[in-house]
């Protein structure tokens, strides 16, 4: 009786603001990779619950070719999307039909909710709805403190385990890799380790590029080897956690020389030389020739452009760091290396890998992927810039190291950083 008094009071106190939104009958290719097919929308309601919270339900598909639902949350696009706007929570269950925001899900004020029925052949049918969140009484519970966990390695390391690596450069500049298979019968993995400052890199401390789980598995090709020296290890964990490591291969690769990556729409732009640098690296490309400078940098790819250009290698994708990470996902490697290294923490417990990142954020992550550890403000270089503010000693390190310059003493930190801008700081901070 309670909560349905609750939604009762929520939609009057809404002045009709709740509303169903039918897709018209039109499909569309969209840029966004997907056809969007209003054929296959289904109804959805949506009511304030005791919690304050936000309460989904929706009617089942009944077609075929049924992929997923995505429920789709913003406070700023009336009619979200996925993938443009992320999610929040999905289902591979046809028959799964309802849904229980969280309070970060469900955030006071006006909220956008959709659900997108995903087909199979990446089709789409969105429905649309809108609700107001009240505000919520404030809480005098103080929150109890999260102690930081120190990373401890969980593996033993057991000289009876004995295996030989051995490797070369083939003709396309590709580490090709084999070692004697480990017969112990208990084999749990077996983790290929790279790095380019460590001789005697191990698992897990130095990550892994490779791993397999099937013993009769002795070869593997790495294709983006970088520049330089580059270190070789196999280690072999047990069932019992035990760890075993191979000798270490060294290889050598030249620094190729490359003729400027160019552009037709980055010719006398004033971010001209750094996106060329990058491109010539590899870091960056462009479509159908061209870059589109002035767009805006989504959160996926900005991470990529930070981890890849400060020297990083994409790893073995784990999508379940973040409930909006999709193993399918072509940024899934950077995010999961980033995440790995303590670079990328998400926003909430998520990624949201389709919202643009903010110059704050973008300094942030490239001051963190170098290692960098900013010191505390004792001056402010920018008029916009509270030294309060949880940005302001990433902003000021990025100065004084060249990395960023204001426009009128002004640095804008919540504006969205474009792909030139973000070209620029990457370029200066790899070199």
């Amino acid at each position: 009786m309670k909560k349905a008094l609750t939604r009762i009071m929520a939609v009057i106190a809404l002045s009709s603001l709740l509303f169903v939104q039918m897709a018209s009958a039109t499909v569309e290719s969209t840029d966004s990779g997907y056809t969007d097919d209003p054929s296959t929308a289904v109804p959805l309601e949506a009511s304030i619950n005791e919690a304050g919270t936000v309460d989904l339900s929706w009617t089942a598909y009944a077609g075929e070719n049924f992929k997923y639902y995505k429920i789709v949350q913003s406070q700023d696009v009336v009619e979200p999307k996925y993938p443009e706007d992320s999610y929040i929570s999905y289902t591979e269950d046809v028959n799964s039909l309802s849904y229980t925001t969280t309070v970060d899900e469900a955030p006071e004020g006006l909220n956008y909710y959709s659900l997108c029925v995903v087909l199979e052949g990446s089709i789409r049918g969105c429905t649309s709805i809108s609700i107001e969140v009240p505000a919520r009484e404030a809480t005098t519970e103080e929150a109890t403190p999260v102690e930081e966990e120190v990373a401890v390695d969980p593996y033993t390391d057991d000289e009876t385990i004995v295996i030989t690596l051995e490797g070369s450069l083939n003709d396309l500049g590709k580490a090709e890799l084999s070692w004697t298979g480990y017969e112990g019968g208990d084999l749990k993995w077996y983790k290929v380790v790279h790095s380019q400052t460590n001789a005697e890199a191990v698992y897990p401390t130095d990550g892994y590029i490779a791993v397999y789980s099937d013993p009769t598995v002795t070869e593997y090709t790495h294709t983006d080897v970088p520049a330089g020296t580059n270190y070789y290890r196999v280690c072999v964990i047990t069932d019992s956690d035990m760890r075993g490591c191979s000798n270490t291969v060294t290889l050598e690769k030249e620094v190729a020389t490359a003729e400027p990556a160019t552009f037709a729409d980055t010719e006398g732009h004033w971010a001209q030389a750094y996106i060329e640098d990058l491109a010539t690296k590899n870091v960056v490309e462009g479509t159908d020739g061209m870059f589109e400078p002035n767009k805006n940098v989504l959160r996926a790819e900005a991470t990529k452009m930070v981890i890849i250009g400060l020297g990083f290698e994409e790893t073995t994708c784990d999508a379940t760091i973040f409930p909006d990470l999709n193993s399918g996902d072509w940024f899934c490697g950077v995010v999961t290396i980033a995440y790995k290294k303590g670079i990328l923490t998400g926003d909430g417990g998520k990624l949201y890998p389709a919202r643009n990142m903010t110059r704050a954020e973008a300094v942030k992550i490239l001051l963190e992927t170098k290692g960098i550890t900013p010191p505390a403000v004792t001056e402010n270089p920018f008029s916009d810039v509270n030294k309060d503010a949880w940005y302001a000693p990433y902003v000021y390190k990025a100065s004084i190291l060249g990395y960023v310059e204001g426009t009128n003493g002004m640095f804008e930190p919540n504006r969205e950083i474009t792909r030139a801008e973000l070209a620029k700081i990457v370029s200066l901070a790899s070199n």
